[in-house]
Order: C-alpha cells, then sequence, then structure tokens
C-alpha cells in the first residue's frame, strides 16, 4: 500500500488531485495547514509528497528542507506556480525529486507520481540487496561453538561500535582479514571504503609510495601525481595486515598519521586530512620485536587500544566440522554441485592438526568440491588432500615451531601448484584466483621446489609466467 500526502492551502486543488489519482492500493492524505502537514510525514514519513511552494505561514522551500533533512530518501514533488518554477527547479538541486506546473494535466501528474513511487520502490530494492550483501561479506565462515571465539567475536562488536583503533593477533590463516572486515561491516563506516593493505607484499622502498601516495616528480617515474592507500580509506577503514613487516623508518612516519591523521605524498608540502579508521594485524610477536628494536613500543601501544586475539584451529576442534560444512555448501553451490560429508569425513577431519588453520580447511573444502562429483564424501576423499599419519609422525619428533613451518610450507607448496595446474599455468590468474600477489605466489612455488629439490624458481618463472 503506497501513502501519498498532498499539502497545498487550496482545499479545491487537493480535492480534485485526490480524484484523479485513483491508483490501486494507494491512499492519499490531504492538508491544508503546511505545519500539521509536515508534523504528519515528519512523524510517519510517507511514499511520496506533493508539496505546495506558496502557502501561507510557512513556505514550501521551509517545509520541503525538514522533510529532506529528517528523511533524505523521502521523495517530494512541488506544486509550482508560473512564477515560482525557478524556486522549484532549485529545490530539486537540493533533492527535490520533481516539480509540476499548474494548471496540469491528469496524464502529467499520473507521470510524475508513477515515476516516484517507482524511485522509491527501487530505493528500497537497493538497500534491501545492500544489506544482504553485507550479511553474506559478514558471513565468511559459519559462527563459532567455541567460547575463546565467541569472547573475540563479542569484542569485535563492541569495538566495532567506536572508532578505536584494533589489533588482530593471530597465527596465519586464522581468519584476521576477515575478523577486521567483519568490523567494518558492523560500524558506522561501513558504507564507506575497506582497504586492505598487505606490508609483507611490498619491498620497503615501493611501501611507502603504496601508504602515502606521490606528487608528480617525486622521483624517476613518477610520472603523475597519485593518491595513496591512507588517501584512499578517507570516510572508511584501512586495514594493514601483517604490519609487523613495516620498516622502522616507515613506521616513524605512520606514527604520525596515526597522531595527527594527516598525510603528505612524496615529494608533497600540503598536508591531507584523511578521516579513516585504522584496524592491523600480526602473526609475529610484537613484544618481542619491541625488545629486538624492529618495532616502535609507542606505535605498538597506540594500534593495540583493542586487541582480539584469535585461537588457532587446533585450540577450537568443535567448529571444525561446522566449517568444512559451511565452505563445503558454499563450494558446491559455486561449482553447480551437491556435495556432502559422511560422519565419517567429519571424524577425519577431526583427527589433523591444521597448521594452516581456517585457510588450510577452506582449501581443501575448495579442492574436494573442485574435483569430486556430486555426492557423499568419505576419509578416503581426504587421502589425497592431507598428509599421511606417517609425515605426522615424523613431525612429531621436532619442536612445535619447527614442525609448523616444515608441515605449513609443504602444504603451501602442494596447494600453490594445484592452483596453478587449475589455470592452466597462467601465474596472474593463479594469484588472483589464491588472493595474492605474483611475488607471494612465486614464493610459494619456491617452497615447493624446495621441498621436491626441484627445478630453481627462475625456471619455474620462465615456465609459467605470461
Amino acid at each position: 500500500m503506497s501513502r501519498i500526502v498532498v499539502i497545498d492551502d487550496e482545499a479545491a486543488l487537493g480535492e480534485n488531485i485526490q480524484r484523479m489519482l485513483r491508483l490501486p492500493s494507494t491512499t492519499i492524505s490531504l492538508y491544508v495547514n503546511p505545519a500539521k502537514g509536515m508534523a504528519a510525514c515528519l512523524a510517519d514519513p510517507p511514499d511520496l509528497v506533493l508539496l505546495d511552494m506558496r502557502m501561507p505561514g510557512m513556505t514550501g522551500e521551509e517545509v520541503f528542507e525538514r522533510l529532506h533533512e529528517a528523511h533524505p530518501g523521502l521523495p517530494i514533488v512541488f506544486l509550482t506556480a508560473f512564477g515560482s518554477v525557478e524556486g522549484a527547479v532549485l529545490a530539486m538541486r537540493s533533492g527535490a525529486f520533481d516539480y509540476l506546473q499548474k494548471p496540469f494535466k491528469r496524464e502529467d501528474l499520473l507521470l510524475v507520481v508513477q515515476r516516484a513511487l517507482n524511485h522509491a520502490k527501487l530505493k528500497d530494492e537497493v538497500e534491501r540487496l545492500k544489506d544482504r550483501l553485507e550479511t553474506r561479506a559478514e558471513a565468511d565462515t559459519a559462527p563459532s561453538r567455541n567460547p575463546a571465539m565467541v569472547e573475540q567475536m563479542e569484542r569485535c562488536r563492541r569495538a566495532a561500535a567506536t572508532d578505536a583503533t584494533v589489533m588482530i593477533l593471530g597465527e596465519s590463516g586464522t581468519g584476521k582479514e576477515v575478523t577486521a572486515q567483519f568490523i567494518h561491516n558492523h560500524s558506522a563506516r561501513k558504507k564507506g571504503p575497506f582497504v586492505p593493505v598487505e606490508c609483507s607484499a611490498f619491498p620497503g622502498s615501493l611501501i611507502e609510495s603504496e601508504l602515502f601516495g606521490y606528487e608528480r616528480g617525486a622521483f624517476t617515474g613518477a610520472q603523475r601525481t597519485k593518491r595513496g592507500l591512507i588517501e584512499s580509506a578517507d570516510g572508511g577503514t584501512l586495514f594493514l595486515d601483517e604490519i609487523g613487516d613495516l620498516n622502522v623508518e616507515l613506521q616513524t612516519r605512520f606514527f604520525r598519521f596515526v597522531e595527527e591523521r594527516v598525510v603528505r605524498r612524496l615529494g608533497g608540502l600540503t598536508p591531507i586530512k584523511v578521516d579513516c579508521r585504522i584496524l592491523c594485524a600480526t602473526n609475529q610477536d610484537l613484544a618481542a620485536n619491541i625488545k629486538a628494536g624492529t618495532f616502535r613500543e609507542e606505535l605498538f601501544y597506540r594500534l593495540s587500544v583493542v586487541t582480539i586475539k584469535l585461537p588457532p584451529l587446533r585450540e577450537r576442534p568443535e567448529d571444525i566440522p561446522d566449517l568444512a560444512r559451511f565452505f563445503l555448501e558454499r563450494f558446491s553451490h559455486r561449482y553447480g554441485k551437491s556435495l556432502s560429508g559422511s560422519p565419517q569425513f567429519y571424524e577425519a577431519l577431526l583427527g589433523q592438526s591444521w597448521p594452516g588453520n581456517v585457510r588450510q580447511l577452506k582449501n581443501v573444502m575448495e579442492r574436494l568440491a573442485t574435483l569430486n562429483p556430486s555426492g557423499v564424501l568419505g576419509p578416503e576423499d581426504l587421502e589425497e588432500e592431507l598428509p599421511p599419519a606417517a609425515l605426522s609422525a615424523g613431525l612429531s619428533a621436532l619442536p612445535w615451531k619447527e614442525a609448523r613451518e616444515q608441515y605449513l610450507a609443504r602444504f603451501e607448496g602442494s596447494y600453490a601448484q594445484a592452483v596453478l595446474a587449475r589455470c592452466n599455468g597462467n601465474v596472474s590468474a593463479a594469484s588472483r584466483e589464491a588472493g595474492v600477489d605474483r611475488k607471494t605466489f612465486y614464493a610459494l612455488l619456491r617452497r615447493e621446489k624446495e621441498n621436491s629439490n626441484g627445478e630453481s624458481i627462475p625456471q619455474v618463472e620462465e615456465k609459467f609466467g605470461e
């Protein structure tokens, strides 16, 4: 049911509009007193307002300003006499939907009313779709049953309501960027940009220009002015992943930005204010880095107003079946299949150590969805995806850190080879599918070659490069 409000001091005109607008599922309310009509619209916004420009006691422009300020999406059509057309046009520039010049024909009235109502319905549908997309973006993993993880996600919700800086700690693959995106999507800045920066993906000389931007002529090759990633986050959230990889000199400059929220591009003198929220993440022990002199203590405390600690997957085994089921359903739908797992399949997953954490589990489920036809998966389907018990037993003789590094290196190398094969040897396509840059993907391939004592990385680049 659509609701239309007519505010016009000429009662006869309002009644005439009511007769002309005999639309199905539409109600029309008439107000000859502009103040009462405005109060009714402020209390319960209709779907459309037809508003006279010239009325005693309060002008149409004054009513429009109040309504537009309180309800910016409310369509308002001005009813104007010949001498007030210019004012109606100016009002349209301020947000009015359209205007009708008196006297108007019924077909003209019907046309503008239908357009306005359709516009309002379209805006509502767009908002609903945006909410659905945001909900899907937030639900990148299944809800956790682990008490420690539930506690950390509650901290994320509370932190999201503020603009405090947040430091997200956790091993590789625990979902630090997903957590940062969750905080952004639950914050007042959710309609602004979310700008992730992988600090370990850029060499020291390049990360500075990427973060802060540069002016034309700032250095050899700077042929144009470029905005930095910090500027790109204005009005939204800046997420620095692996913040521990920033060199000390750049940490000093970044600390100044955190304190002042002002940047200067390389080669530039003009300060540029940037209004953004800062989220950071690392898998490093920053306290140890501070003692070693590789991370600035004052920057650490400034970035750690709120700290989120994500537990590794081995410490939340109750989540493994739900996560696996979630990813399997997602990728089955993506690839047009109908896959599920047997109870024995999920038991087999529980028997693994998952050194690559949630990322490793997600990748295993994607490969299973890619390579298997529709049906029920069993433990035998995992034999090629996960290392045999003998490998785990051999690694168990090593110290935890060394065993984990070896296990993770073998996983990363085999994963890179599998993605590369699926992309027919195209490194650019494979790196995009893996969600990393080419340099990082080559590093993963290098690990595979080092583990297999095969060809060197230059030969790999030559073989698989574009």
